[in-house]
C-alpha cells in the first residue's frame, strides 16, 4: 500500500491512462501493462488519498509514478491488510460510545437487573400500563431502554412494599434526565454521602440528603 499526501484532479484521462469509478474508489489504469492502482476515497486519518498496488513490482512502479506525477515522495507503505485494519479502528467518539454502553451494562448489573412491564405491574399490585407510564413521567419510577425498544425497570428501586421513597424528588434534583445517568447516580458510591450509594441512603429514609447530593452533582459537574 502506498500513500500520498496530495489530492489529484479528477478527469477522464491522464497521459494516456484511464480514470473510472469502482464503487467508492477512483481507479486509475496506467497505459502500460501494469496492475490497476486504486485511489481510496477513505484512507487512514492524516492521508489525503491512497493508491493500492497488487504486487511489489507494481508498488515500485507506483512509487516512481507518484513522485513524477505529483512531485512528492510517498510518505510510507502499508499493506492492504493494514489499511483495512486501520479503517475499522475505533475513533475517540466511537470509543466513548462503547465505554458508555459498558458502564450502563455494569450499572444495570449492579442494580440487580431489571423487570419488564408485566412484572412491574404485578409488583405494584396490578396497576395499569397507564399508571406505570404516569409514574415514569413524574419521576417516581425509573425506566431504561431495553431489548426490542421495550422499557425495563431497574430492580434496585423496588422494595417489598413497592418503590423506594424519594425517587421522584431525587430525579427532579439531578441535572440530567438521561435514564442511564440517573441509574449511575443511584447505584454508585458517592463521596457526598460518605461513600454510600444514593439508593441505599434512600432506603434508609434520608431523602433530603440524597436530594442535596443530586443538586451538588449539577453544581460540581458530577
Amino acid at each position: 500500500m502506498a500513500q500520498a499526501r496530495k489530492s489529484p484532479a479528477r478527469s477522464s484521462s491522464r497521459q494516456g491512462g484511464r480514470v473510472r469509478f469502482k464503487g467508492n474508489d477512483l481507479v486509475y489504469a496506467l497505459p502500460e501493462p501494469m496492475n490497476e492502482f486504486v485511489l481510496r476515497e477513505r484512507p487512514p486519518t492524516g492521508v489525503d488519498f491512497a493508491f493500492v498496488a497488487a504486487s511489489p513490482a507494481a508498488k515500485e512502479k507506483l512509487r516512481a509514478f507518484v513522485s513524477k506525477k505529483y512531485g512528492e515522495d510517498i510518505d510510507h507503505d502499508q499493506t492492504r491488510e493494514e489499511i483495512e485494519t486501520n479503517a475499522y479502528a475505533l475513533g475517540p467518539r466511537a470509543r466513548a460510545l462503547l465505554q458508555g454502553s459498558q458502564i450502563a451494562a455494569a450499572d444495570l448489573k449492579e442494580a440487580g437487573g431489571a423487570f419488564d412491564l408485566e412484572e412491574v405491574q404485578a409488583l405494584l399490585n396490578g396497576v395499569s400500563r397507564q399508571a406505570v407510564e404516569k409514574r415514569v413521567k413524574e419521576g417516581s419510577l425509573l425506566a431504561v431502554p431495553g431489548p426490542s425498544n421495550r422499557r425495563r425497570y431497574p430492580a434496585v428501586q423496588f422494595t417489598r412494599d413497592g418503590l423506594v421513597p424519594g425517587l421522584r424528588e431525587v430525579q427532579h434534583a439531578l441535572p440530567t434526565h438521561n435514564p442511564w445517568a440517573v441509574l449511575n447516580f443511584f447505584v454508585r458510591p458517592d463521596d457526598r454521602l460518605g461513600g454510600r450509594k444514593p439508593i441505599d441512603v434512600l432506603r434508609g429514609g434520608d431523602v433530603a440528603l440524597v436530594v442535596s447530593a443530586a443538586r451538588g452533582m449539577g453544581m460540581q459537574g458530577g
